[in-house]
């Protein structure tokens, strides 16, 4: 059950700091006048970002409440964000765009691999 916590804790962690990631450069850009919709839209990378981590977030809180369904969320942010990574880098985006997120990625997936296999109470 500790392992269940922690792993659920390190994961709503890492992904609050990618959320953060995410959000900085999206209000930075808005203060300079450009608009929501298409800074989440242009290019969909940030809205799956958005998305990827808020699920991740949702499911580690979940994880550490030890309340069911919370490993599957933070399997499927996990791999949203994975699946989004892989799209940047073969579509020759350039590296300093996906290189967090190629690090972070397998390490997510290995985080939400504990959630689902260790068992809960």
């Amino acid at each position: 059950m500790l392992i269940r916590r922690l792993a659920g804790l390190v994961g709503i962690c890492v992904a609050a700091w990618m959320l953060w990631q995410t959000i900085e450069p999206i209000q930075m850009q808005i203060s300079r006048g450009s608009d929501l919709i298409t800074e989440l839209l242009n290019p969909p990378t940030s809205l799956m970002r958005l998305v990827s981590t808020a699920l991740m977030i949702v499911g580690g809180l979940l994880a550490l409440a030890a309340l069911p369904g919370g490993a599957w969320l933070m399997t499927a942010g996990a791999v949203v964000f994975a699946a989004m990574t892989g799209a940047m880098a073969g579509s020759g985006a350039d590296s300093s765009l996906w290189s967090d997120e190629a690090v972070l990625a397998p390490f997510l997936l290995v985080i939400s691999g504990v959630l689902v296999f260790r068992h809960r109470k």
